[in-house]
């Protein structure tokens, strides 16, 4: 009877021991692809950035696969349209990381929408590489663990911004800026920073993302005597102020933020756009790009390839979507592939990356990675962005 039960319970260790083997094996051959989330704005107010972030991803995850993925592995990216709200962006940033399963998430497009994913990224601990601006995003530290960013902050453009106004002499200034989270954020810095750089605020102004029109906030800003007037937003708000100046006769310098950096903005304001201003990456312009600049072959491969796709240019919001993208590409041929070693890779490995935005180098004090000097000014001549300044 004992030896009966003996080799029972042997039976029973070599069942549970090929059960168990049987399990890791399966769990290996189960491990088919890489799975991404990403949430970008495809509609809503914020399509203009949305659209070509959202058709970058697609582009690279068809380009990568076709070169036989990462490590022979396929990639998966999983894309959600926020349609602009917070509301979605969370809702999709819970689906994404609780029933999806993604190893990390890509956005949103806006400052907003990727601040409200941004809780959830952290309360569950999955990296998330944003394509908004505010500084908040990424700040402070200690509460953005699991957060980065591509694009540059509201910090850097509001720097490049006043280096402009003082190399031309303009001393006042007003300010006219969105009552959203970007704008918000903008103000913000431009506030901060003003005595810095010798800069006089002499009017400040705000609107509400979709009013019809500024008229009457230019008029004021006009009229407390501003060099030139600030505007911080994304369109349709920044292209009803460039034509409300124009119709209004005002003879006032727009500076705008980068977050116009597109073509949506001039067919929008049109006459408006000319003279307007902005700090902005490199990829609004490539040709423009001298061949010896260390961006010059990552932005123009990416350039043709997205034209030839699309049959349209990417502009800078397709810029965050190809480096969000390929951080994490980095990060998983790299042997990152759990959501803590994709986090882990980006904060201590990503030095000296040559993006499309610019060049990061990212620390555990520093999400975004990026330098002022990275952002160049671009102005809007005969109808089209130029280059005004490296």
């Amino acid at each position: 009877m004992k030896t009966n039960i003996v080799s029972i319970a042997l039976i029973m260790v070599v069942l549970l021991v090929a059960a168990c083997s049987g399990e890791s094996t399966s769990s290996n051959e189960e491990l088919t692809e890489y799975k991404i989330g990403a949430i970008y704005s495809k509609t809503g107010p914020n399509s203009p950035l949305g659209e070509p972030e959202w058709n970058a991803t697609e582009l690279l995850v068809e380009k990568i696969n076709a070169d036989g993925g990462i490590n022979g592995i396929p990639l998966r990216v999983i894309l959600a349209d926020d349609e602009s709200t917070q509301e979605k962006a969370t809702q999709e940033m819970n689906r994404l990381v609780n029933d999806e399963k993604v190893l990390a998430v890509l956005g949103s497009s806006g400052s907003g929408e990727s601040m409200a994913m941004k809780g959830i990224a952290t309360q569950q601990e999955v990296p998330m590489i944003s394509a908004g601006a505010s500084m908040h995003i990424v700040e402070p530290a200690e509460e953005a663990y699991w957060v980065f960013k591509t694009p540059h902050s509201d910090v850097h453009a509001v720097q490049r911004i006043y280096m402009y106004l003082n190399e031309e002499g303009i001393r006042s200034v007003g300010l006219l800026t969105d009552s959203n989270a970007f704008g918000t954020s903008g103000l913000e810095q431009l506030d901060s920073l003003a005595d810095e750089y010798g800069i006089n605020i002499v009017a400040k102004e705000s609107y509400n993302t979709q009013d019809p029109d500024m008229s009457a906030q230019v008029t004021r800003i006009n009229s407390a005597n501003a060099e030139a007037i600030i505007v911080w937003g994304t369109n349709p708000g920044p292209a009803v102020i460039a034509s409300n100046i124009r119709d209004l006769g005002i003879d006032l310098p727009m500076v705008s933020s980068h977050g116009i950096a597109n073509q949506t903005f001039i067919n929008l304001a049109e006459d408006g756009a000319e003279g307007v201003v902005i700090p902005t990456g490199k990829l609004l312009f490539p040709s423009q790009i001298p061949s010896d600049d260390i961006q010059y072959d990552v932005i123009s491969s990416f350039y043709e390839e997205y034209k030839e796709k699309y049959n349209s240019e990417p502009t800078n919001f397709g810029s965050y979507g190809y480096d969000n993208v390929m951080l994490i590409v980095e990060a998983l041929q790299a042997g990152a592939t759990d959501r803590e070693s994709i986090r882990n890779y980006l904060e201590t490995e990503i030095t000296d990356w040559v993006g499309t935005t610019g060049v990061f180098t990212f620390s555990t004090e520093d999400h975004n990675g990026l330098e002022p000097d990275s952002m160049v000014i671009a102005t809007v001549k005969d109808g089209e962005w130029t280059l005004l300044e490296r």
